[in-house]
């Protein structure tokens, strides 16, 4: 179920995807816009000097710790994490392996692009997104803001250089363009001849 919801912190808009029966009651676009939220409800603020809730919290830390291990992001605990879920993969509805291929995606490209905490990009890249199109296919869901010289290529933020497209198309289009600067050598032209294919109007 996709939830449209403006963050109860900075006010921005944005919308992603929840199980029907996990939807939250508060919504927010960062984990900063959170604990900022946070620490203004006196009865949260209350409930962390409690120190029967701060034991028990601290009790799940060290049940994690004992069963992942003392390095949480080790190669090793990866690993486990992935086989356990590899494990458990056939006993998902195909709505939470969708939904999981998604969130992965999503993480991916924020790493691979600018970093997951880069809040300017991300307040670029909801600006641009709203009331816009995929330019290949027309789809308003799933929207990412591409970059159709890469980033690794020294490609900017000007929007000239930028186009939404769908999770879809984004991946296609990203793929499609390496090949054509391969062919012609010169990633300018290439943005011109795939801006021109995907009717870019930004």
């Amino acid at each position: 179920m996709k939830i449209h919801y403006v963050c109860e912190t900075c006010g921005k808009e944005n919308s992603r995807r929840y199980a029907a029966h996990k939807i939250p009651s508060h919504f927010f676009c960062s984990v900063a816009c959170q604990n900022v939220w946070q620490k203004t409800r006196k009865d949260i603020v209350e409930k962390n000097k409690d120190p029967h809730f701060r034991k028990k919290v601290s009790e799940g830390l060290k049940a994690r710790k004992k069963k992942l291990g003392s390095d949480y992001h080790s190669t090793e605990t990866k690993k486990r994490i992935g086989e356990a879920t590899s494990l458990r993969w056939n006993e998902y509805s195909d709505e939470q392996r969708d939904r999981m291929i998604q969130v992965l995606r999503n993480n991916a490209m924020k790493k691979r692009t600018y970093g997951p905490y880069d809040y300017e990009w991300n307040k670029l890249s909801a600006t641009i997104k709203r009331g816009q199109v995929c330019r290949r296919c027309g789809t308003k869901d799933n929207l990412n803001v591409h970059h159709i010289i890469p980033v690794s290529a020294n490609g900017s933020r000007d929007l000239h250089n930028l186009v939404t497209l769908c999770s879809s198309c984004h991946r296609t289009v990203e793929h499609e363009g390496k090949k054509v600067n391969e062919i012609i050598g010169d990633w300018q032209i290439a943005r011109l001849l795939i801006k021109e294919r995907l009717m870019c109007l930004i």
